[in-house]
């Protein structure tokens, strides 16, 4: 049973969920002009070395993505189909109503959010997968205290003003609300007090910025507008990941996932194509085969399982390749493709 802390650090990092979300709303409207996109490298600037995953979106370039919009109008208009004559009406049928209501809800433009890097802690020990701990940082045209208000508009929560490090922070006053925090001009981060406090650290003092193999990971990935890498859970340790999958008698092991010492990857576009590729940076060679055949095993029975045609061909599509101690995974479908797999009855 989860504890009262437990659970206040669950709403703290679901508000940081909530924000990255509606900052991702921005993506799907169009905008004639914006800023240039940074360097990636420096996406990573502010994330603390303590953080175990982080997620990278260039907001400004998934904004002009014409098939983002297109995919996010079917998946609304999908949505819509399951709610009564009532309900249905209150909600977004496409992709610019459902910016405007963001807009309304935050009191705050989500196109004016160009990057974010989302951070967190996803393993550990014990039997919680994630470790309460996380943050998000904005590069906007928003200060902190843009962004605090945005906040207190959306979840009526409320903040007290306090410094650190030279650098405005905004408390809030109930146990279970985000913190934020200013990063100089035009950035500013939102999350769980420590992670907070530990990017305005990274930021100002020269406390150590996220390095070693995680860095390498997103190093290492695709350039596109959406990276991400992690480390994994060990099975072994975390009692939040299972050590074996499946049916009694028909199980699986999934602990040669322990020898993955980090993942990276890219949400990408070519065209009017769309994919996902992953990379899993594995301990040596023969522990690599044997992750290999277990990704291979949970591809085909994920396949087995599906009782939809349509996502089991999408699951079963997808590569497994092993290069030395690498494994990548990559699917790939059209704009047109993953819209008819999400406007379906």
């Amino acid at each position: 049973m989860a504890t009262v802390k437990q659970l206040q650090r669950r709403k703290t990092l679901q508000a940081v969920a909530g924000l990255v979300s509606a900052a991702a709303v921005g993506t799907v409207a169009g905008r004639s002009s914006s800023p240039p996109s940074a360097p990636t490298t420096a996406a990573l600037d502010a994330v603390p070395a303590s953080a175990d995953a982080l997620v990278y979106a260039d907001v400004d370039v998934l904004r002009r993505d014409d098939g983002m919009k297109t995919l996010t109008t079917a998946a609304l208009q999908q949505r819509a189909r399951y709610h009564s004559v009532e309900s249905a009406g209150e909600r977004p049928r496409n992709a610019d109503a459902l910016l405007t209501d963001v807009e309304t809800e935050l009191d705050t433009d989500p196109k004016d959010v160009h990057r974010l890097t989302a951070f967190g802690d996803v393993g550990g020990s014990g039997d919680e997968l994630f470790g309460g701990y996380g943050g998000v940082v904005l590069g906007a045209e928003l200060n902190a205290e843009a962004v605090k208000a945005g906040l207190e508009n959306l979840d009526d929560v409320a903040f007290d003003r306090v410094s650190e490090s030279g650098a405005v922070v905004y408390e809030p006053e109930s146990e279970t609300g985000p913190w934020v925090g200013s990063l100089g001009s035009n950035r500013a981060v939102v999350g769980t007090e420590t992670a907070v406090y530990d990017a305005i650290d990274v930021t100002n003092d020269g406390a150590a910025p996220i390095d070693g193999g995680l860095r390498r990971a997103y190093a290492d990935s695709r350039d596109a507008p959406v990276r991400f890498a992690s480390r994994l859970p060990s099975p072994s340790e975390n009692d939040a990941v299972p050590e074996r999958v499946g049916e009694t008698g028909r199980t699986m092991a999934l602990t040669p996932l322990d020898h993955v010492s980090t993942l990276g990857g890219a949400v990408y576009r070519d065209g009017d194509v769309r994919g996902l590729e992953t990379t899993l940076d594995v301990t040596d060679e023969a522990a690599a085969r044997d992750v290999a055949s277990v990704v291979r095993d949970l591809r085909e029975r994920a396949v087995s399982k599906l009782r939809d045609d349509a996502l089991a061909d999408l699951v079963g599509d997808i590569g497994v390749e092993r290069d030395g101690a690498t494994v990548t995974t990559s699917v790939t479908r059209t704009t047109g493709e993953l819209e008819s797999l999400v406007d379906r009855d």
